[in-house]
């Protein structure tokens, strides 16, 4: 069981500097290293006791420390609470959080003005409050939402994300050179605070922000080299077709994809372009560290020792092991500043029915491919899942980029092509398809663009639904 050391650093705004804490910090986040990946070897027995122990820790420090989460949590015996007991306990949204954000937090000190203040002011990694870290997301979602981490919550992020690539990197057999991640550049993002924090300085790295023109990240990479790449699945098409255009001269030993949906398309392109592994996590704002890849291929592993993971329907209700469910319900057992507990995500999970090829006694998560927020709900009372679109989108080789904008009589659809594209053949096929799920007379309308707009953090939302109706 790892000690959690909230007072172990030096201020950041009082007596030393920052580069004083980040150190201090890394030297932290690496003393806990031993335990974390030996975690990744630990039996079924082993898990369900560590989560049950840090669940009867968390809800007894929230209901002590946390206004909000004391009235939703008097009636729970915490010295006898399970995993199965958090169903009595009605989910969080992040509507929730965010009305509710200073009575949430178990730091009197931490508010959602100071918060947000501290993010407005960010030109590169700083802390909050000389310990604390905050990060704010724009989501997939499109809702807006900020999150703090503790010293301790900070460190087990980038622990509990990054492990998983260690079996993965011994199994490559050579020495790794550079590292380099194409993703968020502003320090209000995970992908770029927590790299920032814990860069290592025995391990070269490069960080191309996403936002650069496409020619620029190309150069970036050519001169950096990397056998580590680390960017967002929506990235990954552009830079395989620099590749065949013969503009990016690289040849990674293991891709690492994280924060977006890795469509199975997209892990094929990359495995035939570069001949080698995609590895693939996922993590949350409200929970950095909530997966890691799997040594055996697609899919990912829930960090059970640190989250639990509840994947529900529509309707609220458990989905079996082996079935997709509609959104999941996270409680992070981590970051004790802001417990999350049943905290409502829209990411749509399928858990293994059986144990994984690879060993581990953790859960094994098919890749996720999209998000209950990505459904088009109509006014005539229709319904279209994303897959419907990207089926014919994804399977034209000449299209390396989309998104899909809802309209009320159909779709607005940006492609990004690097060769032409029978726009008249696709048209039709997709109003087939919703003329085939009940759509009348549906419009769907096809325009080339060059490039597509990133979010804030430099993430590509594909589905754009309609405001609710």
């Amino acid at each position: 069981m790892a000690v959690v050391d909230d007072g172990a650093c030096m201020t950041s705004n009082g007596a030393g500097s920052y580069e004083d804490t980040r150190q201090r910090h890394f030297a932290y986040l690496m003393s806990l290293m031993p335990e974390f990946l030996a975690r990744l070897r630990w039996s079924r027995a082993e898990i369900d006791a560590e989560q049950t122990r840090a669940l009867r820790d968390l809800v007894s420090h929230a209901a002590h420390s946390s206004p909000w989460h004391r009235e939703r949590l008097r009636r729970l015996d915490s010295d006898r609470l399970t995993p199965a007991a958090l169903r009595d306990i009605p989910p969080m949204t992040k509507s929730d959080l965010m009305e509710h954000w200073d009575a949430i937090v178990t730091d009197s000190r931490c508010t959602l003005a100071a918060a947000e203040t501290h993010l407005a002011g960010l030109t590169a990694d700083a802390y909050f409050l000389d310990q604390l870290h905050v990060i704010a997301s724009g989501g997939s979602s499109g809702k807006r939402g900020v999150f703090v981490y503790d010293w301790y919550g900070w460190a087990a992020s980038a622990l509990g994300l990054m492990r998983g690539l260690n079996d993965i990197l011994l199994s490559l057999g050579r020495p790794l050179g550079p590292f380099a991640t194409v993703s968020a550049y502003v320090a209000s993002h995970a992908t770029s605070a927590l790299g920032q924090t814990f860069s290592n300085p025995d391990r070269p790295s490069v960080r191309a922000p996403v936002s650069l023109p496409l020619a620029e990240i190309v150069a970036i990479l050519n001169r950096a080299q990397p056998s580590l790449l680390h960017t967002y699945p929506s990235m990954l098409p552009a830079l395989c077709e620099e590749v065949h255009s013969g503009h990016l001269h690289i040849a990674p030993a293991l891709i690492w994809s994280t924060s977006e949906p890795l469509l199975p398309e997209v892990r094929a392109m990359v495995e035939a372009t570069w001949s080698a592994p995609v590895a693939n996590g996922w993590a949350a704002s409200e929970s950095n560290g909530g997966a890691f890849c799997c040594p055996a291929g697609a899919g990912f592993h829930i960090g059970e020792d640190l989250n639990i993971i509840e994947p529900i329907d529509e309707h609220g209700n458990p989905v079996p092991r082996g079935q997709p469910s509609a959104k999941i319900l996270l409680t992070n057992l981590y970051n004790r500043i802001m417990p999350l507990i049943r905290y409502e995500i829209t990411d749509e999970f399928q858990i293994a029915a059986g144990p994984c090829g690879c060993g581990s006694a953790y859960l094994k998560v098919a890749d996720v491919h999209g998000r209950a927020d990505d459904v088009f709900r109509y006014a005539s009372g229709t319904t279209v899942h994303p897959l419907n679109f990207r089926s014919p989108l994804g399977k034209d080789p000449a299209i390396v980029e989309y998104q899909v904008r809802q309209t009320q009589r159909g779709a607005e659809i940006a492609i990004v092509a690097r060769a032409a594209v029978d726009i008249d053949a696709l048209r039709s096929t997709l109003a087939q398809r919703l003329t085939g799920l009940g759509l009348s007379a549906p419009e769907v309308i096809l325009r080339r663009v060059d490039r597509i707009e990133r979010q804030g953090a430099g993430k590509l939302k594909r589905f754009i639904p309609l405001p609710a109706l």
